[in-house]
């Protein structure tokens, strides 16, 4: 009798899994009207940004914005000292200690590619930065 009672919970498992397994196997088959998905074409893990291509106005446009921000860099901080010497160049990668910006949403809604890109106001420029890479992709004068 005892082995029954042990036996038991055993035997509804099995029924119950197999009962389980019975309706995912119906419920595979696809019917008339059916939406089969399939799998997401796979995420670069190396992603490329679109090249940003400013146009003379568009920078006006994100100087006038960022001018009543005021996100300039100083050396007054243990971190961002190492970064005084630093020169800026379209295509050098910026120094860890300093940390871009997002640009604000009205630029973002005026001009949807700077929508990837971040910015920092450094010694009287303004550098656009990939914060993919930590590249500097543009840069020009802050007035």
């Amino acid at each position: 009798m005892r082995n029954i009672l042990y036996q038991l919970p055993i035997v509804v498992c099995v029924a119950v899994f197999a009962v389980t397994a019975t309706t995912a196997q119906n419920s595979n088959k696809s019917q008339p009207g059916d939406v089969i998905l399939s799998t997401p074409p796979p995420v670069s893990q190396n992603p490329v940004l679109p090249p940003l291509n400013l146009t003379d106005d568009q920078r006006a446009k994100i100087r006038q914005v960022l001018n009543t921000k005021n996100t300039e860099v100083t050396f007054r901080l243990k971190t961002t000292k190492p970064a005084q010497s630093f020169n800026p160049a379209v295509g050098a990668k910026i120094p860890t200690g300093l940390k871009a910006n997002s640009l604000p949403p009205p630029l973002i809604y005026e001009m949807p590619v700077l929508k990837r890109y971040t910015y920092l106001k450094f010694k009287g420029r303004v550098l656009i930065v990939n914060p993919m890479t930590g590249k500097i992709v543009d840069m020009f004068s802050e007035t």
